[in-house]
């Protein structure tokens, strides 16, 4: 049997949890998803469980699995973690395993950062979207991307820091934040500015640290004291009016100073069609000024470029995004007939 244990945000055991592991023959630990806030942890839980050993392994370790995969063929081995233990896809890549191998598995799931955290900041867990990690790549992509597409949806991005168990290093929060603005400069598509509302929680489930929370504008990041590791930022969605109160009353900030960052972002189709467009009209305006010199007659081509145009912009109300790139490629193609055919001659 493989049992896979979560200790929670406090790195603390459960009842329930202590008295399976009292009936384990192995017991391993793992730090590298979540870094030790309880240094006692081990030492405690041994003499809670009559002295057992607990055998602290690396993420190689368990990437690898076959020896824990090995014991639990015949032996009850249990796996601790911080946090919810399923949080971590190493771990459930480690349980699929164990069940093809025909081994039992258990989950004694704990609170996590995922589940906490809405609670701590006033924040609905309904209006959360995808989770992602800011590593120390330079301009965060992925990241980025990922705050774009909740956005869009009016919905919260959760954005964990990196953590390496070896060297003991954390993102730091305003490293995160300069590496996602490098981003916002490269691709443009205006997810974060200056004026972007962050929210960062620092020691959430350490009991010895003080929790400190902090709201500001983006263009204030660098300056914050956010106190002390692990940080968790958010960027915040579309708000509720109680998640506004809530949040003006956790950061002692008046209530208009939560703006919704979700309300400027655009869909990058929207954009493009609105770009296109104009560019179309201009390029008609050419065209048919030299089709009036050369004495030609496209009036019934000219007409269809236009309709077509208007209807991408009508597309684009309705929020039909596809049917509006269709149809700016009709009114692009129509006018493009005519130079690629030589019967105009006219920039774009």
């Amino acid at each position: 049997m493989l049992a896979f244990v979560g200790l929670g945000l406090e790195q603390s055991p459960t009842i329930h949890a202590v008295d399976l592991l009292k009936k384990c023959d192995r017991i391993f630990y793992e730090s590298y998803t979540s870094p030790v806030i309880n240094p006692d942890l081990t030492s405690n839980l041994a003499h809670l469980i009559g002295g057992m050993n607990i055998e602290r392994v690396s993420r190689g370790f368990l990437e690898d699995g076959r020896e824990i995969l090995d014991y639990a063929r015949n032996e009850s081995v249990a796996l601790l973690s911080s946090g919810d233990p399923m949080n971590a896809t190493t771990h459930q890549d480690l349980r699929v395993r164990a069940i093809k191998l025909g081994i039992d598995t258990k989950i004694l799931h704990g609170s996590s950062i995922l589940s906490a955290l809405s609670g701590e900041l006033g924040l609905s867990s309904y209006s959360f979207g995808k989770t992602v990690t800011v590593t120390r790549t330079p301009m965060q992509y992925t990241a980025y991307n990922t705050i774009y597409q909740n956005l869009l949806r009016g919905l919260h991005t959760t954005l964990l820091l990196e953590w390496d168990e070896a060297t003991k290093f954390f993102l730091a929060p305003k490293d995160a934040i300069a590496s996602i603005l490098e981003a916002e400069k490269d691709l443009k598509y205006g997810a974060i500015a200056n004026g972007t509302i962050l929210l960062a929680i620092s020691a959430i489930g350490s009991g010895d640290s003080p929790l400190n929370i902090t709201a500001c504008a983006v263009s204030d990041a660098e300056n914050q004291d956010y106190g002390n590791l692990p940080t968790t930022l958010v960027i915040p969605g579309k708000l509720h009016f109680t998640e506004i109160e809530a949040l003006s009353a956790i950061t002692r900030k008046p209530e208009d100073f939560f703006r919704d960052n979700s309300k400027n972002v655009q869909r990058i189709a929207s954009g493009m069609v609105a770009k296109y467009s104009l560019k179309t009209l201009e390029a008609l305006a050419r065209a048919r000024s030299e089709s009036t010199k050369k004495g030609s007659h496209f009036e019934t081509v000219f007409e269809n470029v236009e309709l077509y145009t208007q209807d991408a912009l009508r597309f684009l109300s309705e929020a039909k995004e596809e049917l509006a790139i269709l149809s700016i490629g009709y009114a692009e193609g129509l006018l493009d007939s005519l130079r690629f055919s030589g019967e105009l001659s006219f920039d774009w």
